[in-house]
């Protein structure tokens, strides 16, 4: 896994507060004081789709399943950063779950298929990445699909020594649907919102792969296990359907984020 060389991600309003404590303190900042300059992941459900049969392959790059003859449809995206203690510390061995839906919308669960939809055989789903000694983690998928009443996010789950740390949500900055998401809209204060909200570029100037940076700043007390099936959809129930009947293209989903090409 390469090296992430990003620093860790601390908001603005933090940044001139350190800025300003370096001032006041001659360059010297305590750890406490260094820990108060993080911001917690935010919880958020779990929903209703993690997946009831894990996969075979449950490596960090989703965009080929195991046995698959081709590439998954979508907008390839990479993300990845570190996994830190609410000291700042990394944390190594740590292990990071991700499940998602498909570019069409569903999910690897036994309900996570849309009506008129079919899964890509094609895309993994799941994957899980183990941090090294500095933290670092990341993931090669791709976007989400979008379907009605949410917004485009990945589903994460933390653990450390077999227990459940964090299970939260990412989400994409640009997207319309950001600013109505239930879920997001109710995880904690402005700030821990923003820091679960990542901007994602593409690669270069002519690649059309799109990649971003979040780092994941965990608590020490592990957390309850979260009931399977509540979330959007309900226990048991229907899967969610799109906002029409009409295929979301992959330029579509890459016009949400970074706006309409000129040409």
């Amino acid at each position: 896994m390469s090296s992430i060389p990003h620093p860790f991600h601390i908001p603005l309003s933090r940044r001139k507060l350190l800025q300003s404590l370096l001032l006041t303190t001659g360059g010297i900042i305590t750890s406490g004081v260094y820990a108060e300059a993080l911001t917690l992941t935010p919880r958020a459900t779990e929903g209703p789709y993690y997946p009831d049969h894990l996969p075979l392959d449950q490596d960090n790059d989703l965009t080929m399943a195991l046995g698959g003859k081709a590439p998954a449809r979508g907008v390839v995206t990479e993300f990845g950063g570190r996994l830190l203690n609410a000291d700042g510390k990394p944390i190594e061995n740590g292990v990071i779950e991700l499940w998602q839906s498909d570019n069409n919308g569903c999910y690897i669960h036994s309900r996570g298929t849309q009506q008129g939809k079919e899964r890509d055989p094609n895309f993994q789903g799941y994957g899980k990445v183990e941090t090294n000694a500095k933290g670092e983690y990341r993931f090669r998928t791709i976007l989400p699909g979008l379907y009605t009443g949410r917004t485009l996010h990945y589903h994460i789950r933390v653990k450390q020594n077999e227990k459940s740390m964090l299970t939260t949500q990412l989400f994409i900055a640009g997207v319309p649907q950001n600013d109505r998401d239930g879920i997001l809209r109710s995880m904690g204060t402005e700030e821990q919102r923003l820091s679960v909200i990542r901007e994602f570029k593409p690669m270069s100037s002519d690649s059309k792969e799109l990649a971003a940076t979040w780092d994941i700043v965990i608590g020490h007390t592990p957390e309850e296990p979260e009931q399977r099936g509540r979330g959007p959809g309900g226990p048991g129930g229907p899967p969610p359907r799109r906002r029409d009947s009409a295929e979301v293209s992959e330029q579509d989903l890459r016009d949400l984020i970074l706006g309409p090409s000129p040409f």
